[in-house]
């Protein structure tokens, strides 16, 4: 199957579903390769897939993890520039219960993966505004998201001031 990604010039429409994790004041992010920044984990959604099917294949695919009924908690629409490409993003937040097997460390990589030949390292960093600031995490709409979780899902709309 294909990715829900199109590029048209620089613009780019991209479909995403991610995992919030957390534990014991800590969120578990990943950092692809060398990149100045980390994410949540997950990735795209495939054509012809929902995001929940998407989400537990992407937990598998990264974490070797089956997960348990995962619960949509954000809808975001972001905009933003990445890569030299004008992102238009759908991204879908999922809250999931942490992996049994993924080790709770909180000084340092926890896991390591591997996706579409990039390297992939896991940590276990805490949730606090203030620190999620520190290690850059992307999308920064989701810095502050992720501390107070909503009952229900809520859909946000995000747009970057440089977009």
């Amino acid at each position: 199957m294909s990715n829900l990604t199109f590029d048209e010039g620089i613009n780019r429409v991209n479909v995403r579903t991610a995992g919030i994790i957390r534990r014991d004041g800590h969120v578990l992010v990943v950092r692809e390769d060398d990149d100045d920044f980390v994410c949540l984990p997950g990735g795209r959604v495939q054509r012809g897939e929902s995001s929940l099917a998407a989400i537990h294949r992407e937990m598998m695919e990264e974490l070797n993890a089956e997960i348990e009924a995962p619960q949509l908690k954000y809808v975001i629409e972001n905009f933003f520039w990445r890569y030299g490409k004008r992102f238009h993003e759908f991204a879908f937040y999922y809250e999931v219960e942490p992996p049994a097997h993924v080790p709770f460390v909180i000084d340092g990589v926890c896991q390591k993966g591997e996706d579409d030949g990039k390297e992939l390292s896991f940590e276990w960093v805490p949730f606090s505004a203030n620190h999620l600031c520190r290690v850059n995490l992307h999308p920064i709409a989701m810095r502050t998201r992720i501390l107070s979780l909503p009952e229900a899902f809520e859909h946000h709309t995000v747009v970057d001031p440089e977009y």
